[in-house]
Parts: structure tokens; sequence; C-alpha cells
């Protein structure tokens, strides 16, 4: 090969380079600022006239077959370093895709950062092809089966048998947590059921249908609000049955599981009171003093709503699977722990953490430093940076509590993993191959 052959291989092949890493990176670009794929064919004009070689960049088709699969893999080397060998808590859920297909999606979580990691079409959906696929994942980031901390799902009965007779044999740390967003949108529904209250549900779909398919009935709405004085009005809270999730948004990343056991005691306590109440508040009874209700049938009603919520709460909510872990995860909250109980500073009472059953001497020691700790504490306390900044003065402690307070108490984050997905399939899109939906899935999810 002569001189000006090696120039233009050389060249060539530079080129080749340079627009790989243009593509596979725009790639990234647009999983990062959810943009499909496909918009891309509408930014090739554009591309051609002010980026130098942008007429080389292919169409969308191009991007999934050639490019995306090694920014996939990338991706997914990345996601396995992470989490290898964490003692993670695992999401799983199954949904029916609008081909008809059976999706598994499979979320880590390990301290804030939460993951897709695996998206599987199963021809049949029970425990034993659950285990399969959860195994072969564990397997596939290197995570031994002792790690596992939290098996989170809905309440199906495939998942609870999937726990009970195969994952919990094998995986002796591992703690099952139904979700507690579909468990408390149950309680919820009783009251949408409720045949008393059905004028109400009446009320709200014609709401729906007045205002969702027409945008400018909701402006008008909005400036009527404006001009009577509701300055900044919110949207009109509309009820979707098949989407509790659209209730449940977590829209600030805090930890919240040493906090559930608080709210359950509360939640338990309200419904408990109003069963046999005779007094709902004034507010109430101002307004049915103000419309000449008979105050014993409204209050006869509201009795029976809280019965029949209380029902469904006794079925899921006292003996649920991880009441002792929320229980347990109290103990990293400082100002619970301060508090005026000394009953609340034994450490072993704590031991769904299962280093709390057995301590060492050592977190023994952190452990009574922790607890002497009171007049540190003044106002708010951001569990996250309080244990991150302990992680000098008690390092066995603080490891531990990072672990354990962001583990997840719903299912939320999978339930946006099937929305995502589902953009996927719409119209335009339902050809895209199996292995190109897993790729786009996990790094539109993951935000790359």
């Amino acid at each position: 090969m002569n001189r000006t052959q090696q120039l233009t291989f050389s060249s060539t092949q530079a080129f080749s380079e340079t627009k790989k890493l243009l593509i596979e990176d725009l790639i990234e670009a647009f999983a990062a600022a959810d943009i499909p794929l496909e918009k891309v064919n509408s930014l090739l004009p554009f591309f051609k006239k002010h980026i130098k070689n942008g007429g080389s960049i292919p169409q969308a088709p191009t991007f999934r077959q050639v490019y995306l699969p090694n920014v996939f893999n990338k991706q997914y080397q990345l996601l396995k370093s992470f989490f290898d060998s964490k003692p993670v808590a695992i999401i799983m859920d199954e949904t029916t895709d609008d081909c008809s297909r059976s999706v598994v999606n499979t979320i880590f979580c390990y301290r804030n950062k939460i993951k897709l990691v695996s998206v599987d079409f199963l021809e049949r959906v029970n425990n034993t092809t659950i285990r399969q696929v959860l195994m072969t994942t564990l397997t596939h980031f290197n995570i031994p089966f002792n790690l596992p901390r939290l098996f989170l799902s809905d309440s199906a009965v495939y998942m609870k048998k999937c726990y009970r007779e195969i994952l919990s044999p094998l995986m002796p740390n591992l703690i099952h947590a139904p979700c507690c967003a579909h468990i408390l949108n149950l309680i919820g529904d009783t009251w949408r059921t409720l045949p008393q209250f059905r004028i109400l549900k009446d009320f709200l779909d014609k709401v729906k249908e007045i205002f969702v398919s027409s945008p400018a009935r909701r402006g008008r709405y909005i400036t009527h609000l404006k001009m009577h004085g509701i300055l900044s009005p919110c949207k009109i809270p509309l009820y979707n049955k098949t989407r509790w999730n659209s209730w449940f948004q977590m829209k600030i990343k805090k930890p919240v599981i040493p906090f559930a056991e608080l709210q359950l005691q509360q939640l338990t306590a309200y419904i408990e009171t109003y069963r046999n109440s005779n007094d709902f508040g004034p507010s109430l009874e101002n307004l049915i003093i103000q419309h000449r209700f008979n105050t014993h049938e409204i209050y006869s009603v509201f009795r029976m709503a809280f019965e029949v919520a209380y029902d469904k709460f006794t079925a899921h909510i006292p003996n649920h699977p991880a009441r002792s872990l929320f229980f347990s995860c109290q103990a990293f909250d400082p100002k619970f722990i301060h508090f005026e109980d000394a009953l609340r500073k034994n450490i072993r009472q704590y031991n769904a953490v299962k280093e709390f059953e057995n301590p060492s001497d050592e977190l023994l020691r952190e452990w009574g430093i922790y607890c002497g700790l009171n007049n540190e504490l003044i106002g708010e306390v951001e569990l996250d940076k309080y244990w991150l900044n302990k992680a000098t003065q008690l390092p066995i402690l603080s490891n531990l509590a990072l672990d354990y307070i962001w583990l997840p108490i719903s299912s939320c984050t999978v339930e946006r993993s099937f929305s995502m997905y589902n953009s996927l399939l719409d119209s335009d899109r339902q050809n895209l191959s199996l292995d190109s939906l897993k790729r786009l899935s996990m790094l539109y999810f993951n935000g790359v």
C-alpha cells in the first residue's frame, strides 16, 4: 500500500470513527432527553446544513439496527459494574402490551439509584418463570443470593408463591414487600365503589367528560377561576381506576421507609376512630346544617364507608410481610431514636435489619455514640445528608443506614417503566424487534 492509499485509508477510518461517535452520542442525548429516535428523521435537513458531514447521519431504522446495540452494551456494562455484589432491592412486575405480549420488567434499587436492569418477554407468567427471570438477572449482575434485601411486587398470587416457595429458601435475607401503593389504592377504592357514593362518582365522570377532551373549555374554566380570586388554579384531580400510580408520585427523591411505620399507625388510628364516630368534624357538620340534611343519615353513610375501608385495611396492613422491616428502619431516623423514650435505644428490637440481630462490638460502640447525639438535632433532618455526614464518625452505622433508608415501599417506578415502554409502541413503531424494544426501554427509563 503506497502513501496515498495509506492516507486515504486513515482518513476514511477516522471519518468512520467520528461518524460512529456522533451517532452514538446522539442516541444517548435523545434517550436522556426522552426524545423518540424517530424524531431524528425530521432533523436530518438541519444536520446536513449546520453540522460538518451532517449529511452522513442516517435515518432512525439505521440508528436502531446498527448503532443502538453498541450504545446499549456500553450502558449495560456500566449497570453491571455499579450493581456488582450490591445488596439490592428488587422490584418486579408484569404487564400485557398493545401487541398482547407479556412483558416482565425488573428494577434494581441500591441507595438512591433506581435502574431498569431487565426487560423480558414471556409466553407464560407464573411463579416459575418469574423465578427464572430473577435468577438469571442476579447471575448476570454477579449478585450472590444472600445479598438482596427486598423483593417488591404487587399482590398477585404467583408473585407471593414465587417468594414463598422459591425465593425465600434461596435468599435468606430477602423480605417480600407487597406494594403499599397498590394496597392503599385497594383501601381507597372501597369508597369509589360504595353504592352510597355513586352520585359523586357519576359527578366526577361528567367533569372528566367535560374537560378532558376540550382544551378550550379548560382554558375558559381557568379564566373563570382567576376572575374569582384563584390566581394559581390547580388541575382538576380526575380519578383513573387503572392508573393508581398517577395518585402516588414521589415528586421529591427522599428516603421514605423510615417513616412508613408511623404513617401506617396514623392511618390505623384514623380509620378505627371514624368507624363508630358520631363526630366527623365541624366542616361536615356545618355543611349538613347549611343544606338541611339529615345528620343521622349522613353520619351512618360515613361510618359505613369507614367500616368497608377498615375491612380491606385489616386484610392487608396489620400482617404486611414487611411490617417488621418498616418498624426496624425507624432506627435510622435520629428524631425517632432521640425521642424521650429510652426503650427506643435498644438495638435488638430492630432485628429486621439483619446486621442488628447479632451486632459486632464495633457496631454496638457506634450505636451507643449515635444514641447519645441528642443535642445536634435542630429543625428538619434530611436523612441521606445526615448519614453521609456521619460516614467518618460512624462508618459502619452510616453505611448500613444508607443501604436501608433508600429501600422502596411502592412499585411506582416499575409502573413508570411500563408507561415508557408503551410510549415506544405507538402506531408507527409496533414493528420494533424485541431486542430494540428491550434496549430502548432500558436506555430511556434509565436516562442513559
